[in-house]
């Protein structure tokens, strides 16, 4: 469109819901201009060479498979970067798309758009998407080639297709994620950390699962990300604090030990400057004692050591724990301890594993004690799993684990049930 930071967007749709939400969301941003709304694709290419739009959003859901013949019209007299706008994906989407290599298009769920209208998160998010799509322009419209061991290849043809596949399924997954908390689908399960010289349990870690009746248990290392891309982290971690606050405090009201609970932070909650005030909140909601819960961060949270170092202190001022997850895997392991204002540290599983043959990790793991033992931060070694691994930690002097040799990770049920056995 020849505007300086700013680009022209093509709709193709009949809807007139579709088009009057489009309009809207465009209307939010100074750099994406609606150029033109139009109903098939001869249409489109008649304002593309008059307009030269740089962004065709394409609405799939045309009737008798307009949206995938206007795909490719356009890709085929005047490539330029597109997203398509579907509930569902039909197969000759998806061939298409392969045909094309997958460069230049890419998917946003229109329920996601008509729902995102009352809120700032999805908006924010797909007019992203529309300036990644621009920015990444056409390159992979034409055959897609990779460098190997000092010479070029092409790309094999089945990589288009899984990449659409995996990409019309993240684009699922996001849009039952949104609905995941109303349907009380997402739950806590809790894994013990174990004092092992009295086999108490002195507290919990609390581990978000997602059961979806399309998808079946859907992995966090799968779903926790598009959280985060989709900024959905927020409503979801919130949730996750207060459940697992909830949760510890009917426990102390059964007669159970006092013990704290953790929760793991994402980077985009920690980087929140409300979280500090959510948290109070929720503490006073739930009348928990601040003490009874700590937080987890991983040492890749915290980029910026002086802004940590501040996020942190507001935490613990309201009185609660701070704990360092997967401690020893990164580079600056060692800085963060004297940098950021933590009570404990975790040391990842990876050296705990064949503890008792792996010379290196025995020394690494014997390190890691002696220099918490000597700051005065608390350890718990995690991913214990055999006889061998507890008793080589018990003589360096490791008081608290957490692994399957205990327990792995399970429901409240089995949790209480745990609990009331050893109480």
């Amino acid at each position: 469109m020849s505007l300086t930071g700013r680009y022209g967007v093509l709709v193709v749709s009949v809807s007139e819901q579709t088009q009057e939400v489009i309009t809207t969301i465009l209307k939010q941003d100074e750099q994406l201009i609606l150029t033109g709304i139009v109903a098939h694709g001869s249409a489109a290419l008649v304002c593309m060479l008059r307009d030269k739009p740089d962004l065709v959003l394409i609405d799939m859901d045309l009737p008798n498979l307009l949206g995938l013949t206007a795909l490719q019209l356009i890709m085929d007299h005047s490539p330029i970067p597109v997203i398509m706008l579907s509930t569902h994906t039909s197969e000759g989407s998806v061939q298409t798309i392969q045909a094309m290599r997958f460069g230049a298009v890419d998917y946003f769920h229109k329920e996601m758009l008509i729902a995102g209208l009352n809120g700032e998160g999805v908006i924010t998010y797909f007019l992203e998407r529309c300036k990644v799509a621009i920015q990444n322009g056409v390159k992979g419209v034409y055959p897609a080639t990779a460098h190997v061991e000092g010479y070029v290849e092409c790309t094999q043809p089945s990589t288009p297709l899984s990449s659409s596949v995996m990409l019309q399924r993240r684009m699922d997954i996001e849009v039952h994620l949104r609905k995941a908390i109303s349907k009380r689908e997402l739950k806590l399960v809790y894994q013990p950390v174990v004092d092992i010289s009295t086999s108490v349990v002195v507290g919990l870690e609390c581990l978000l699962r997602w059961d979806n009746p399309d998808f079946g248990d859907v992995p966090p290392t799968e779903f926790i990300s598009i959280a985060e891309e989709s900024g959905l982290i927020h409503e979801i971690g919130e949730w996750v604090l207060r459940e697992a606050c909830q949760q510890n405090q009917k426990w102390r009201k059964a007669g159970l030990p006092p013990m704290f609970v953790a929760v793991n932070l994402s980077r985009k909650q920690f980087n929140d400057c409300r979280l500090s005030m959510t948290i109070a909140a929720i503490l006073e909601e739930t009348g928990l004692d601040p003490k009874y819960l700590e937080l987890e961060i991983t040492e890749s949270l915290s980029v910026d050591a002086r802004l940590a170092a501040d996020a942190l202190g507001k935490l613990k001022k309201l009185g609660l724990r701070i704990a360092m997850d997967d401690f020893g895997t990164g580079y600056s392991s060692l800085g963060y301890l004297r940098d950021l204002p933590v009570d404990k540290v975790k040391i990842d599983k990876s050296f705990i594993k064949d503890l008792q043959h792996g010379h290196v990790n025995a020394v690494i793991v014997s390190t890691m004690l002696s220099m918490a033992k000597q700051l005065n931060l608390s350890v718990v070694a995690e991913g214990v799993e055999t006889e061998e691994e507890l008793q080589v930690l018990r003589e360096y002097g490791c008081r608290f684990v957490q692994g399957y040799y205990y327990s792995k990770p399970v429901e409240v049920c089995l949790i209480e049930q745990m609990l009331f056995q050893l109480a």
